[in-house]
């Protein structure tokens, strides 16, 4: 006995029955069945995106294809860069959170000279710094903000976030199936297109058809079939299929060429059985009444063995 590997096992329940389906879906199926991802996708379900090139493999990550999202106490285009330990005055980092001194600087903040000269630089206090102390420090990791007060982050015109990290799409951009690398822009998801990204794509190869969703192929008045590509005429090449004023619908083969909405009462195939009404008899009250009110007989022998029939009377 052959055994199928597990990755062509996942994919054939994907793709063997036709479905319609949703945005979150980044395949398609090809003509045998298979899974064919769309661009920027991979994995056996399509459902891990692929990263934008360059992007740290430990220290990024991506949510969907060509980004490059930066893990906590990283930055930069390709997350490469370490965010220092907040307040580190005269150090650099290998790792997130680091304060490693320059040479000739000591402390937790490498604040501190080793070897202090004759003429010992003013010193700045925390969050400061320049010459006079009268420039004020930004948060470190502010991308694109500067500050007014030590540590602080002010996001330019254009950028949001904590470190000013996240750029602000256009204005009319969908927020759902948009969005932006730079400030103003408007990138389209998968499956989605337009100015605005309002526009989704049918399905591979949908001819009569058009979609609400990514990869639908939802067929126009008169076509059906899985590309909405075979016209449905059975009813107008055949009359006279459906009886007794009934509507005739068309199909496509695979649903059996044609289907009758009968008019109430009738049912069956082509609408030719005549439902049966069934009614159940009533009794009335009266009959009910005296029933109930009539005294109970019961039967006595005479002597020769005859018998006979005595009402008993209420007390």
């Amino acid at each position: 006995m052959t055994i199928m590997p597990l990755r062509i096992a996942y994919k054939y329940p994907a793709c063997e029955v036709p479905a319609t389906q949703n945005e979150n879906s980044h395949y398609t199926c090809d003509d045998n069945g298979e899974v064919q991802c769309l661009p920027g996708w991979m994995g056996d379900l399509c459902d891990v995106p692929m990263c934008r090139k360059g992007c740290h493999p430990l220290q990024g990550y991506c949510k969907r294809p060509g980004e490059c999202r930066c893990k906590l106490g990283f930055y930069g285009d390709r997350c490469d860069k370490c965010i220092a330990l907040p307040g580190c005055q005269h150090g650099y980092c290998n790792s997130s959170f680091e304060c490693i001194c320059h040479e000739g600087w000591d402390g937790l903040f490498c604040s501190e000279l080793r070897y202090r000269p004759v003429f010992s630089p003013l010193r700045c206090r925390l969050g400061w710094a320049g010459e006079l102390c009268q420039e004020c420090q930004v948060l470190p990791g502010c991308q694109h903000g500067y500050c007014t007060k030590p540590l602080e982050c002010r996001c330019n015109e254009g950028w949001t976030g904590l470190i000013c990290q996240t750029p602000i799409c256009a204005e009319s951009c969908h927020k759902d199936r948009g969005y932006c690398r730079k400030p103003g822009e408007c990138r389209c998801k998968v499956g989605w297109w337009g100015n605005n990204c309002d526009q989704c794509y049918p399905y591979p190869g949908c001819v009569h058809g058009n979609c609400n969703r990514p990869w639908e192929c939802n067929c126009e008045p008169g076509w059906g079939g899985m590309l909405c590509d075979q016209e449905l005429t059975y009813c107008e090449n055949n009359k006279g299929l459906c009886e007794n004023g009934a509507t005739c619908v068309s199909l496509t083969e695979e649903d059996g060429n044609y289907r009758c909405l009968c008019k109430e009462g009738y049912t069956g195939r082509n609408c030719e059985v005549m439902k049966v009404v069934q009614t159940e008899p009533t009794t009335t009250a009266a009959t009910t009444t005296s029933a109930a009110t009539k005294p109970p007989e019961t039967s006595e022998s005479n002597e020769t063995g005859e018998k006979k029939t005595v009402k008993k009377q209420k007390a």
